[in-house]
């Protein structure tokens, strides 16, 4: 008989790891993988999984606060689960290692483990089961509605829905400005002292900006954007100084930082496809005579573009416009109804989208653990 795992205990906020880890969190912030108590969990209590994303862990064990339950943490390289699971570092191996090595068997008299739905780029649950025996669901999006989904078991429409709220953007304002205003901060510093604050100043507003404001401009938003910043920058810098080089720099580092900050805005974000993934042009094609109506599509999709159609036991695509392309509903459909397609008619198999996870550039060119 394995040792009880150690409880995880409060206090839980650690305000220099918080600090440091949503300003650096493009970084890998990895933690120890293994099974973890949440509260006093015994042998009915259910099994959660998640990334080793130290960031992750620390705020799902908050989450879970009051609840009894077992965490078990799978290596992901110590990166998000989202990306993890898009990239191949969160995939159905590592599930399935977490679930054989961590004696999680040993704790429980049951096969059931949550899973975090953004993991369904990764993951596939039928695959989890023929090759552990264990039955895995995907749990809500958001792990502040896990106490709410623990007491009920039904997830609600609003929980498989991604949000995009007030605190969220100003972390993704911090996850890019931190970097970008360090960078030019310190360029500045060594040529010219004087233009380190202001510079880091310049970057720490518009990154609040773009990403509070950004979305809501329209199609000629970096244009706008950047013209708006010129005329700011410039304006201020004229009412407090008459030098011609920190005019020029005024005029000129607001473009630069917005190329910067809105680089890979949209895959930064839940509101938009990634910007730089080759499939972004693509459209997800629904074969309806393949549909059988297991809904899984319709589990998974974090923008609800699915619509169930009991009567005839299959979904339809209603929203379309709302897909930011990230292969979840392809990868999990049992039937193969679904995949990518292009206005010419080329398709990507589901295989394909199973096997090939995205790199850095967006290339499908990192092959996941091969299925046993």
């Amino acid at each position: 008989m394995r040792e009880v795992p150690a409880v995880v205990k409060r206090p839980l906020v650690d305000p220099c790891k918080e600090v440091l880890q949503t300003a650096f969190r493009l970084l890998p912030w990895p933690t120890e993988a293994g099974l973890r108590r949440i509260g006093e969990p015994d042998e009915t209590s259910p099994v959660l999984l998640t990334g080793n994303y130290d960031l992750t862990v620390r705020r799902l064990a908050r989450a879970l606060d009051g609840c009894d339950a077992w965490l078990l943490v799978a290596p992901s390289r110590g990166i998000n689960v989202w990306c993890a699971a898009a990239g191949g570092h969160l995939s159905t191996h590592q599930v399935v290692t977490a679930l054989k090595t961590s004696g999680v068997a040993e704790f429980v008299n049951h096969r059931d483990v949550i899973l975090p739905q953004l993991a369904a780029t990764g993951v596939t649950v039928l695959e989890v089961f023929r090759r552990s025996h264990w039955k895995a669901r995907f749990g809500p999006v958001s792990a502040h509605d896990l106490p709410a989904y623990l007491e009920t078991g039904e997830k609600t429409d609003a929980m498989r829905r991604v949000r995009f709220p007030l605190s969220d953007r100003l972390q993704m304002a911090a996850q890019w400005g931190a970097p970008t205003a360090l960078v030019l901060g310190g360029l500045a510093l060594w040529l010219r002292p004087g233009f380190a604050l202001p510079l880091a100043l310049l970057v720490a507003a518009m990154s609040v900006a773009i990403f509070t404001l950004y979305d809501r401009m329209g199609n000629a938003r970096k244009l706008v954007f950047g013209i708006a910043s010129v005329a700011a920058a410039s304006s201020i810098t004229a009412l407090t100084s008459s030098d011609g080089v920190a005019l020029l720099t005024a005029a000129v580092a607001p473009v630069f930082i917005t190329m910067l900050l809105t680089f890979d805005y949209a895959g930064s974000t839940p509101l938009e496809g990634g910007s730089h993934f080759e499939e972004r042009k693509w459209r997800i094609t629904l074969d309806p005579d393949r549909c059988k109506g297991v809904y899984r599509c319709w589990e998974v999709c974090p923008e609800a573009c699915f619509e169930k159609l009991p009567n005839l036991r299959k979904v339809e695509l209603a929203h379309d416009d709302r897909c930011i392309r990230c292969g979840a509903c392809v990868v999990q459909c049992p039937q193969d109804a679904l995949f990518f397609q292009d206005a010419d008619g080329t398709r990507i198999e589901p295989d394909v989208i199973r096997k090939f996870k995205l790199n850095l550039l967006g290339e499908r060119k990192v092959s996941a653990a091969p299925f046993e």
